[in-house]
């Protein structure tokens, strides 16, 4: 019996005997606001954060506080106006801190220091990946050993995924800005690729030149899809997994 004939027969098995299907849990963004859906459907409100992400059966990688981007009003000192990450465990409506310091502040200035706008984290739990707006056209990568608490910077970086699964698991995707050669028929001096990195952060290779994420869905991104999907791993993305 294969396993594709099991995931479609299992559902239409239990609704022909009138019992419930079992449904994931899941946390997601309305608005400026988290959203948690248990398994029976039931919405709760979690209050303000964004960057929902399934890290295990039950837990998610939030991170809390506004969504603010490069040159917003943000401050260190001030908790209404910085972001932190947490884990919450669904099964106890509890969140532990993960992190919550100010990241390459040499580069963008105290305050702009405490504002995260994507993260992940490693399958093991010890490394933590926090994308924060240390350019106007692109950000760094704070890689962030949470044992030692030392952190390392990949510059030019944006949207980080730790890749789950598959022969790469534990490795990164990442947009990196490039620089390029300019041309008389393009005169950019940068260009923006996906890349695969190691767990800390050192480019392997560039995938594709691809857009995956857009405002409020996802880009096709055939190549970077077709690449994940030959290494049987997977990257959450916007809600969802990918490929």
């Amino acid at each position: 019996m294969s396993t594709h004939w099991v995931r479609c027969f299992v559902p239409f098995l239990l609704a022909s005997l009138g019992l419930p299907t079992i449904r994931a849990q899941r946390i997601y963004e309305r608005g400026l606001e988290l959203m948690l859906e248990d398994a029976q459907g039931r919405r709760s409100l979690l209050g303000p954060g964004f960057n929902p992400i399934p890290i295990s059966d039950g837990r998610f990688l939030l991170i809390r506080g506004a969504r603010m981007g490069y040159g917003e009003q943000a401050s260190c000192e001030r908790a209404a106006a910085k972001n932190r990450v947490v884990l919450y465990d669904t099964a106890t409506n509890h969140e532990s801190l993960l992190f919550d310091k100010p990241l390459a502040e040499r580069r963008v200035g105290h305050d702009a220091a405490c504002v995260y706008e994507t993260a992940d984290l490693s399958p093991s739990g010890s490394i933590l990946y926090i994308v924060t707006p240390c350019y106007v056209t692109a950000g760094c990568l704070a890689v962030v050993d949470l044992p030692t608490g030392w952190v390392r910077y990949v510059e030019g970086a944006m949207d980080v995924y730790v890749i789950r699964g598959g022969l790469r698991g534990g490795d990164l995707v990442f947009m990196r800005r490039l620089n390029r050669k300019p041309t008389r028929d393009d005169p950019r001096l940068d260009d923006y690729a996906y890349v695969h990195a190691r767990p800390d952060g050192s480019q392997i290779a560039i995938i594709s030149n691809e857009d995956l994420v857009q405002v409020g869905r996802n880009a096709p991104a055939p190549i970077l899809r077709a690449w994940l999907r030959s290494e049987h791993g997977r990257i959450f993305v916007q809600g969802e997994w990918i490929p």
